[in-house]
Order: structure tokens, then sequence, then C-alpha cells
């Protein structure tokens, strides 16, 4: 019901003829009041809006993912494809190659060219309270192996040590070698059956600066009786863990030419210490140059 212009009640509606043909019945068809439709035009238009804003919403979280995932593939690609390459077993069989003049061999049968090895460095700024040592030199690698060594015997309660020759100058070795020759004219002649103590100046390891002979305070005499010391046995197990060998060991003798000397050290590396100590040999045998 509506208001005309007068002021009466009006009724919007039509006549319409029945199915039957008969007399026209009266329809009656209301109008909603104007504010319900802009109400109704107002809810449609904040759902419209609502579900737009949801789409935007899952759409910006859908992109950071993925920014995300790219961003994390981008910094492991590297690492994905190294280790495809490279499985985790074969790394561990197979580390990197150390320096490969820590291998040097100097023996009778590869004498070295006798020049001092630029790699010296004084050992008192190198050790501290580690070890005693009267002076000299020593490769800085070997010397850095070494202090660590000596401060891992102090911390299991071995020791202590003393360094009583690093590096020697091929001039003094062969002084040394001159002197056990007007001793005995026939010392070195056959030394693979002979074995020596003395080596000549250019067949001396020690001129490398990689070897040390090693004693201790309460058995300072070079003997093979400092292999059965405190000390001897914990550098004889332990030295190999930071790069050692025992290079002239008990029973190699006719490969080395040398007799056995538990004092005597020699660095060769961390991984090449673990394999010939494990194996059993001396470095003639691993590293192939006395065949």
């Amino acid at each position: 019901m509506m208001k005309n212009r007068s002021g009466n009640d009006t009724f919007s509606g039509y006549y319409g003829k029945n199915r039957t043909g008969g007399g026209g019945e009266m329809r009656f068809t209301a109008s909603a009041p104007p504010g319900r439709h802009k109400r109704r035009r107002a809810t449609k238009r904040f759902a419209v809006f609502a579900v737009m804003v949801a789409i935007l919403a899952v759409g910006l979280l859908l992109f950071t993912r993925v920014c995300a995932q790219s961003e994390k593939t981008v910094h492991t690609g590297a690492a994905r494809v190294c280790a495809q390459a490279r499985p985790p077993a074969e790394a561990a069989e197979n580390p990197p190659v150390e320096d490969g003049r820590f291998l040097v061999l100097v023996n009778w049968e590869h004498p070295s060219d006798g020049s001092r090895p630029d790699t010296l460095v004084p050992m008192d700024e190198v050790f501290e309270n580690e070890v005693s040592f009267e002076g000299g030199s020593i490769d800085s690698m070997a010397g850095a192996a070494a202090r660590e060594m000596f401060r891992a015997a102090q911390a299991e309660g071995a020791g202590p040590y003393k360094i009583t020759t690093a590096y020697r100058s091929i001039e003094y070795q062969e002084q040394l070698w001159e002197q056990r020759l007007r001793e005995d004219p026939d010392y070195g002649r056959e030394p693979y059956s002979d074995p020596v103590r003395v080596l000549p100046g250019n067949t001396s390891e020690h001129t490398t600066g990689l070897a040390l002979d090693i004693l201790s305070p309460r058995h300072d005499e070079a003997d093979d009786s400092f292999g059965e010391t405190p000390e001897g046995l914990w550098l004889a197990e332990n030295a190999w863990k930071y790069g050692f060998i025992l290079r002239y060991p008990e029973g190699k003798e006719a490969l080395t030419g040398v007799i056995y000397e538990p004092w005597h050290f020699r660095y060769v590396g961390k991984q090449a210490a673990k394999e010939i100590y494990q194996s059993g040999q001396c470095l003639e045998e691993y590293a192939g140059g006395n065949s």
C-alpha cells in the first residue's frame, strides 16, 4: 500500500484473467521500501570486496612461499651438485690431497738438492712451553703440527719432550758424515744390509725441515730404549694423528738403509700419516720410491 498524491492509500496490483476464462482476480504485488534496496546493494558490494581481499591474501601467501623456495634452491644448488658429483662415502675415503712437498722422499736413492727451504721458521717463533729445544729452525707447517701434537701429549699426561734436531743444512750434515768416514772408511758402503745411523749430507731428510729428532729430559739418549719409554710409546701410537710418522721403523732397515730410530719423526701430512701408520709401511713403500 502506498500514498497517492492526495494522501489516500492505494494498492499497487493488477487484474488478470484466470485460466478458465473467468472473471479477473486481483493479484497484489507489494513494493519494497527504497532503503532496503540500498542495504542489499551495499551487502553485495561488501561480499564481493571480501572475496577479492581473500583471493589477494591467498595469492600473496603463495607468492611468498614460492619466493622462499626459489631462494633456498639458489643457495643450496651448488651444494647439491657437489653432493651428487661426490657421494659422502667417497669424500670420506678420498679427502683433499695435501701439499705434495710433505711426501718428498729423501734417501740413498733420492738425494735432496741441498737448497735451504723457504718455508723454515725459527722454532722459538713456533713453540712456547709445549716442548724444550735449543734453537734451530723447522718447516712452518711441520712446526704447527708438532705444537698441536705436544699440546695433546701434555693434556694426556705424556712428556715432557725435547727436540734435539730439526732442520740441518747440507753442509752440517756432510760434516757429520765425514766424521763417521774418518772413524770407519767402510761406513755406509752397504746400507741396505748394514744400515747406518748417519747419512751423507744430501741424503738426510733433516735438510727438508720436515724431520724431528724427539727425546725427553728423562731419556735424552738417542737409542733403541727410547722406544720403550712412556714418551716414546706415546709418540709411536699417536704421532700419526698430527701428520707425523716414525720414519725409520724396526724391521724396515733393508728398505730405508737406516737403523731403527724410535726418536726420528717425519711430517708427511695427516692423511698420509694415517695411511702409513695403518698399513705398517715405511715411506719408501708408501711413496714407491725404492722399488
